[in-house]
């Protein structure tokens, strides 16, 4: 079949395929286009795509898969061949119309950030591919913007405190914040519903800010995301974070609920209690923000407070990025296809295609669309 990546636009500097996955294409019997400068921002030329075995085009209109980092445009749609597969991230809770119009250009689409956390699909999981790289790079933006050293220094002029970072949210984004603030010397907390967080937090060092609650024992989905807690709770947490949050010098937020928007958990009022100098990375910015006053994609600053609004670190490292991606993408085209034969045969009652397909034959087929 012929597979086409085109050139990601709003900025974003990944690609979908590397010139490793573009050759496992083609071994496989696929063959691949490039569009022209796809690659670019991951250091991948058209040269290095071309020494692979593909094409370099500019056009996606005759493919029969077109391979995505981000969700495509309305008019992008247009150009894809009826019939064709698309596999991206496709942010489909927020963007009804563009799934709508991949239903009437009868696209079978697949957004790969709906991946199930099932040991199977361990290798296609492009969330925690991107989101550990993500909580590495808000960790060294935050030490970038800090005004002050991470680590406990001693001098014969005195001795520099160690930096205070609190992690809100103890995903693979979280864990891997902590392992690097800790890395860089700085004493850490960390907070999350999800009781089973509370030992991977500890193990890498950090303290773990959780209220005694029964509502912890079922404070997890079956897919291992946070659920939605009571307001009760919440009300209990946010005065224990309070609390907290006013001695910290750093925040870093990854708190995220799959198809909702993020949960506040930094409201305006703590922010007012933070230290002049303090800095806030909220990588949660994009589905609404995990502090209340994040803008996507701005730094605003709120009584001597940095609120840093990300939204795609991970684009940030593009190299490492585009290459684990690709290999995710790699790993579930591989299901989509009979091993024997080669030929496309999408098991529709796979676990892993259930919960990642959005629509079919002119159709919605994922159960949040039904």
């Amino acid at each position: 079949m012929k597979i086409f990546v085109p050139k990601e636009t709003n900025n974003e500097k990944r690609v979908a395929a590397s010139p490793d996955t573009v050759k496992k294409f083609i071994d496989l019997g696929h063959s691949v286009v490039i569009e022209t400068g796809a690659g670019a921002s991951s250091n991948y030329g058209d040269n290095h795509y071309s020494e692979a075995g593909a094409s370099i085009a500019s056009e996606a209109s005759s493919a029969d898969i077109i391979l995505k980092v981000g969700k495509p445009s309305l008019e992008e749609i247009t150009t894809y061949k009826t019939g064709s597969i698309l596999i991206a991230m496709l942010d489909p809770f927020n963007n009804r119309e563009l799934i709508d119009q991949m239903r009437n250009k009868d696209i079978i689409a697949f957004a790969m950030e709906l991946m199930p956390r099932i040991t199977r699909a361990q290798s296609m999981d492009v969330l925690s591919s991107q989101s550990n790289l993500a909580g590495y790079k808000a960790v060294i933006q935050a030490s970038n913007s800090f005004n002050k050293a991470m680590p406990m220094m001693m001098t014969a002029a005195g001795t520099i405190a160690p930096a205070k970072v609190m992690v809100f949210g103890a995903g693979v984004a979280g864990l891997q914040a902590i392992a690097t603030a800790k890395r860089l010397g700085a004493v850490v907390s960390a907070t999350d519903v999800r009781l089973a967080a509370k030992e991977q937090v500890e193990s890498l060092g950090g303290k773990f800010v959780i209220i005694e609650s029964d509502e912890l024992k079922d404070a997890e989905t079956a897919g291992g995301y946070a659920k939605e807690m009571s307001e009760d709770f919440k009300k209990q947490q946010a005065e224990l974070i309070a609390s907290t949050l006013a001695n910290q010098d750093i925040a870093i937020c990854t708190a995220l609920i799959p198809g909702k928007k993020a949960p506040i958990l930094i409201t305006e009022k703590n922010i007012m209690t933070m230290k002049p100098g303090s800095i806030i990375i909220d990588l949660a910015a994009q589905s609404g923000g995990n502090c209340e006053l994040s803008k996507p994609g701005e730094t605003i600053e709120v009584n001597g407070v940095s609120i840093i609004g990300a939204t795609d670190f991970a684009s940030d490292i593009p190299q490492d990025a585009s290459a684990l991606y690709a290999k995710n993408l790699l790993n579930f085209l591989a299901i989509l296809f009979d091993k024997e034969t080669g030929e496309l045969n999408i098991d529709w009652e796979d676990e892993i295609i259930i919960n990642t397909a959005l629509t079919k034959e002119g159709a919605f087929i994922h159960k949040e669309f039904i």
